[in-house]
């Protein structure tokens, strides 16, 4: 009985300290990749609205470089956040920023350009990880 009960738990150990492992790895910053596609806010909103499944393909998990003109710029939930305005009045493109990428600078009006990584449509689109190109 001993011959199976200590391997089982040698290989609980493994599992768990992997599965620790891989909970806690940081994850990679989009700040060095290159955007798979480059899009104005309005665009990307226009292309959302037109064809959700056609845009989710074209953009959905891919590091998108958005260009617009800054709405807001506001905190949530302690990360910084950049809305671009786009043609429609009650849809917008939401960027939220990876923390240490600050928002110094960017006042509502100005223009913008942002890279991150696009997790789809509700009403807005939403780039997580995102950092302002300079």
């Amino acid at each position: 009985m001993k011959k199976i009960i200590i391997p089982l738990v040698v290989l609980g150990l493994i599992a768990a300290g992997v599965g620790f492992y891989m909970y806690n790895k940081p994850v990679e910053s989009l700040d060095n990749k290159k955007a798979e596609v480059v899009v104005t806010a309005d665009q990307l909103l226009t292309d959302y609205e037109s064809n959700e499944q056609t845009a989710n393909d074209k953009y959905l998990g891919k590091v998108v470089q958005v260009s617009g003109k800054v709405v807001e710029v506001t905190t949530e939930e302690g990360k910084n956040k950049i809305h671009l305005e786009t043609s429609n009045p009650i849809s917008m493109v939401i960027t939220e920023l990876d923390e240490g990428n600050g928002v110094e600078g960017l006042q509502p009006g100005e223009q913008a350009t942002v890279k991150g990584m696009c997790s789809g449509y509700l009403s807005d689109v939403i780039l997580v990880r995102s950092s302002v190109v300079k």
